[in-house]
């Protein structure tokens, strides 16, 4: 008995539905592989920062100061020194004790752990993002009681639950953005954008671009 084969008129219909398949999936198989892409560096950024409070809350820094960027660095400041800048009633007062805040890299005992640095951005060829801010920077001030703050003012924008201003960091698609155009008005799809208190909760929201809005998706 002879083995029946393909024609050609059924391999092309076929190679058609492939075809046609493939016109069809392939923009929502590669929508779904950048915005994970992005996703995936929102939650370690937000990791990263849960980890920082972690190790204030257990008592192994004073206080630590994330400074946030396309480059994301931690300045660690033991629990002495914490003592010495804002407790003591021995040492001299100074602006930062008086007014319980902290300037970047301030006061003068914080230092850098280089081993903490996180490139985002332009800073990194693999990474799938672009940040903002990046030219300049945000500044979080990591305490047990969240008593110090930063003396200046970061990006920030209304809290949609309680109304008061949260600081954010706002993450772009490479694919979709350019550096200079992430940034506080953009509306492209794959943003992501992580605000947090000053106990360092922090909250994940995405852009919906067809509906314009930004939607809570963690925290």
């Amino acid at each position: 008995m002879k083995k029946k084969g393909f024609t050609i008129i059924e391999l092309l219909v076929v190679l058609a539905v492939i075809g046609v398949f493939s016109v069809v999936a392939y923009p929502n198989i590669s929508n779904w592989i950048t915005d994970r892409e992005v996703k995936k560096e929102a939650y370690e950024i937000i990791t990263y920062l849960k980890e920082r409070r972690n190790e204030v809350q257990t008592g192994q820094y004073g206080m630590l100061q994330v400074v946030m960027s396309n480059k994301i660095s931690t300045y660690k400041m033991t629990n002495e020194d914490f003592f010495k800048e804002y407790k003591s009633i021995e040492a001299a007062s100074s602006t930062y004790k008086t007014k319980k805040e902290c300037g970047y890299k301030k006061p003068n005992s914080f230092n850098i752990d280089t081993n903490l640095n996180l490139e985002l951005g332009s800073n990194n060829s693999d990474s799938a993002v672009h940040t903002y801010p990046s030219s300049s920077y945000s500044v979080i001030c990591i305490t047990k009681d969240g008593s110090i703050k930063y003396e200046k003012t970061n990006v920030n924008i209304p809290d949609t639950k309680t109304n008061k201003n949260v600081d954010y960091f706002l993450l772009c698609s490479k694919n979709n953005s350019t550096q200079s155009n992430c940034k506080t008005d953009a509306r492209f799809e794959h943003m992501y954008r992580i605000t947090w208190d000053r106990f360092v909760n922090t909250k994940l929201y995405k852009y919906q671009k067809k509906k314009n809005d930004w939607v809570l998706i963690d925290g």
